[in-house]
């Protein structure tokens, strides 16, 4: 910019120039960033309605948590009766095989044999080998 000077001379003066404006990162290293004008108050109306929000909330996680408390609760009941009946379940095999055990012993099927079919085993003179 040009300003005519003392004695007609031309002064070239500089135009002030604005500060430059430091970079904000938003940590709070270089003051608070703020978004408006200023910070007002908050109205009645938003605390009441955020106070119902969180109320709301509030209510939400408590009926949540009680359903899952619920089902958490039934699945417990559900899986001590299956042990229980696992329990039985493993002694009732446990009987079955030894009662299946018993059936099929070398002595109860030679005396059975013996009586309902007549048959013996052979003694020791009857029995021939090639060897």
């Amino acid at each position: 910019m040009m300003v005519a000077g003392n004695k007609g001379r031309n002064v070239r003066r500089e135009a002030p120039r604005p500060a430059a404006a430091k970079p904000n990162s938003g940590f709070g290293f270089n003051g608070p960033a703020q978004t408006g004008p200023s910070r007002e108050p908050l109205s009645s109306d938003f605390l009441r309605l955020l106070f119902r929000l969180l109320l709301a909330a509030g209510v939400a996680v408590l009926i949540v948590s009680q359903l899952l408390s619920w089902r958490v609760s039934r699945k417990t009941a559900e899986l001590e009766r299956l042990l229980a009946a696992q329990t039985e379940i493993r002694q009732e095999h446990a009987r079955l095989a030894a009662q299946r055990d018993e059936l099929a012993s070398k002595a109860r099927i030679v005396a059975s044999a013996a009586v309902k079919l007549g048959l013996h085993l052979p003694a020791e003179e009857q029995e021939h080998r090639l060897d």
